[in-house]
């Protein structure tokens, strides 16, 4: 497969896609360093035969030969960390027989350039280096490595899927080229969980095949035991396009599974994610058994009093999270440090007293989003040496997120 990122729609794409920075790369020709890949065994920096300055972490599955064509996940993580979804799915790879790649250099912040030239790197990489089936190409990322690979599948194609995680797609004006399966996560506590739920009705009206997974968790990337649905998913979409041969008891596993998880809903009137674990079981076995049974369980469970009440209950509790985002962006810099201190207590207040689950979450995703709003906040000023603007952000900063205020506050030296 060859990528073309030179056309001019990309590179608008990008511009808007990314935010200033500075880098840029140097080629050098068909340079490899570093020891040869092993099969079964993380290597942390491989350089790209078109760029040995762009490099990435790779992991060969136990069952690689050069004899077979294997499916292959190009992972991007918003900090450049290319090895860290390697360590944590290295095990899922080998499960289901993947080449995973994941990229040293893609990072949030940087110039459309430095990303083009490293998506561009990368991709050289799927066409002749591996044993790669060219068809089972797929782009992953968390938070904003998930916008990035959610671009690369919507506006430059040759992907067969996209997994996006902790963050949907980048707002543009620009219709999508193509349309890539597609399956989202989200933690019940990722501040982004409201922006991937509206998508997936989005992608609905817009004819996508996708799902979407709420799990238990925060914004990170997923657990193992969850993000195993996301290799289920691409398996079970390559069967209904006849790319790979149907796997029976694979499939029969997943229904029972399913099933089980939707029984134990129903025993603790969980309608709504009664409703979203029934949605995902017709979407993933759809076309290869029977969903006529579940997509009527769906109508009647849409159609019940309870399910109404609890998804008019979301949406109100979603309105009102938009609206507190909105106070919260607003009153920034706006408010005195005293004001902060009592909205962060009273965060925490109810997320260690409260009895309604719900707002717990979304006091946890409140408090998530506030934090990376005050990362944001302090890199900006900082730069622009607003030194009392950038204190003002530290402070809540350190209030609402002190581990990582710290961090923040040792990378940048002040």
């Amino acid at each position: 497969m060859k990528k073309t990122l030179g056309s001019a729609l990309w590179i608008v794409i990008l511009a808007i896609m990314l935010g200033c920075g500075a880098g840029n790369t140097k080629t050098k020709g068909n340079v490899i360093s570093g020891p040869p890949a092993e099969k079964g065994k993380i290597m942390p920096s491989v350089s790209c035969l078109k760029d040995f300055n762009i490099t990435y972490a790779l992991y060969l599955p136990k069952t690689y030969t050069p004899a077979l064509k294997f499916p292959a996940i190009i992972a991007f993580d918003p900090h450049g960390s290319g090895i860290l979804p390697l360590q944590k799915y290295k095990d899922l790879a080998d499960k289901y027989g993947y080449i995973l790649i994941g990229s040293n250099d893609s990072k949030n912040g940087q110039d459309m350039n430095t990303s083009g030239a490293i998506i561009d790197a990368l991709f050289g990489e799927t066409s002749g280096r591996y044993t790669i089936d060219s068809t089972r190409i797929y782009v992953m990322g968390f938070s904003g490595g998930a916008r990035i690979a959610s671009m690369i599948g919507l506006y430059e194609g040759g992907v067969a899927g996209v997994i996006g995680c902790g963050a949907g797609f980048m707002s543009t004006n620009q219709p999508a080229r193509f349309k890539p399966d597609y399956i989202s996560f989200a933690g019940n506590a990722d501040f982004n969980m409201n922006e991937l739920i509206e998508l997936d009705k989005q992608l609905d009206k817009d004819n996508f095949t996708h799902a979407s997974v709420i799990f238990n968790g925060k914004h990170d990337w997923p657990p193992v035991e969850v993000m195993e649905e996301a290799f289920l998913w691409t398996e079970f979409c390559s069967m209904r396009k006849e790319m790979v041969m149907k796997n029976n008891a694979m499939v029969g596993h997943f229904v029972e599974q399913q099933k089980d998880i939707i029984t134990h809903d129903k025993e603790s009137g969980d309608f709504l994610a009664q409703h979203n674990h029934l949605v995902n079981l017709i979407r993933f076995v759809e076309g290869l058994v029977p969903t006529e049974a579940y997509k009527k369980e769906l109508a009647n469970l849409e159609a019940s009093p309870p399910y109404k009440a609890a998804e008019k209950q979301l949406q109100q509790l979603m309105g009102k999270e938009m609206r507190e985002q909105k106070s919260l962006n607003d009153n920034f810099f706006a408010k005195d440090i005293d004001w902060w201190k009592r909205k962060i207590a009273n965060y925490e207040q109810r997320i260690t007293t409260g009895k309604d689950s719900s707002d717990v979450r979304m006091c946890k995703r409140l408090k998530s989003y506030l934090s990376l709003l005050s990362y944001m906040s302090y890199t900006r000023v900082l730069s622009s040496n607003d030194t009392i603007a950038a204190k003002h952000a530290m402070d809540i900063y350190q209030i609402v997120d002190p581990e990582n205020a710290a961090s923040t506050k040792a990378d940048k030296g002040k």
